[in-house]
């Protein structure tokens, strides 16, 4: 399973009469994105190839964008499906971890991709990718318990919906994305993410991740800020979240089975910008993931 995950440089639909504004919006960040993937299929081959004393450049420059996952369009599935296990704590008041199974996709079939809490499909070529539609499935609960008073405080999910893309390319994969958040929040979420690639013995692969969101003031506040009657209910300081930037960190491990059976352990911490880690509501200052799954990987 060749590893991407989520990231925003973009923005894409909001439902309102901001129609004019939001095309002009979409243009803009369409134009962006050329350019940057321009960027990337000019410069990318000779950043591969360069002939650098460092370490760490050079084992990068190892990465092989995979053979499983095809530049083209395929006219059948290709990639992983299977079965996880998630397991997250968001550090949120009194609420510990939540872990529960989960179907698992990571594959391509014609323009649409799966990308594990990640959907959508793809549009034109660009650079080593192409310009997605995209949208999420929040895995994550944000129900609040009180360590104060006991009481729970609900939120309603976030419904992302935006444009991206993917980029594979020699020195690895950037993921790039920018949503806007249809359900209560109304806020924007922008992501940017690098995974690169090693293979070690027994045809062990890892994948390392960087990476780098930033939630705007209606997301983040909605999410981790405290309303006057949150505050009466949960016994919290009331607290309004600004848009705050979170950092990314994780690894994931693909352990060949047997045939085309695959074992996979994903795990990821986020660290928490100051807005957020600062809200009463916050047990800690970052946040841990954990993915474990069981894949069949279709060529």
């Amino acid at each position: 399973m060749h590893f991407r995950s989520l990231l925003p440089w973009l923005n894409p639909f909001c439902l309102s009469k901001q129609v004019s504004a939001n095309q002009k919006l979409i243009k803009f960040i369409t134009s962006f994105l050329r350019v940057g993937a321009l960027f990337l299929a000019t410069q990318m081959p000779a950043l591969a190839t360069e002939n650098t004393p460092s370490v760490a450049v050079t084992s990068i420059t190892q990465y092989e964008v995979p053979s499983d996952v095809p530049d083209g369009l395929p006219d059948h599935i290709v990639g992983d499906l299977g079965v996880a296990l998630y397991s997250s704590n968001m550090s949120i008041g009194a609420t510990g971890t939540q872990t529960y199974p989960l179907p698992y996709a990571f594959f391509d079939y014609e323009r649409f991709f799966a990308r594990i809490d990640t959907f959508g499909f793809k549009t034109f070529k660009m650079g080593y990718g192409y310009l997605e539609v995209a949208g999420q499935v929040n895995l994550d609960n944000y129900n609040r318990k009180s360590t104060i008073t006991g009481a729970t405080f609900s939120k309603l999910d976030p419904v992302p919906l935006g444009l991206g893309s993917f980029q594979e390319t020699p020195i690895g994969g950037f993921f790039m994305y920018a949503f806007q958040d249809i359900n209560r929040s109304q806020g924007q979420i922008y992501q940017l993410s690098y995974f690169a690639e090693f293979e070690t013995i027994a045809h062990i692969k890892l994948y390392p991740l960087l990476g780098a969101e930033y939630l705007s003031q209606s997301y983040a506040n909605y999410y981790y800020g405290v309303t006057p009657k949150a505050s009466q209910t949960l016994g919290y300081a009331q607290y309004t979240v600004p848009g705050t930037t979170n950092y990314v960190t994780g690894l994931m491990i693909e352990v060949p089975i047997v045939d085309s059976w695959y074992f996979n352990i994903f795990g990821k911490r986020k660290f928490m910008g100051s807005g957020i880690s600062n809200s009463p509501i916050m047990a800690n200052s970052f946040q841990d993931s954990l993915i474990t799954s069981l894949v069949y990987r279709f060529k």
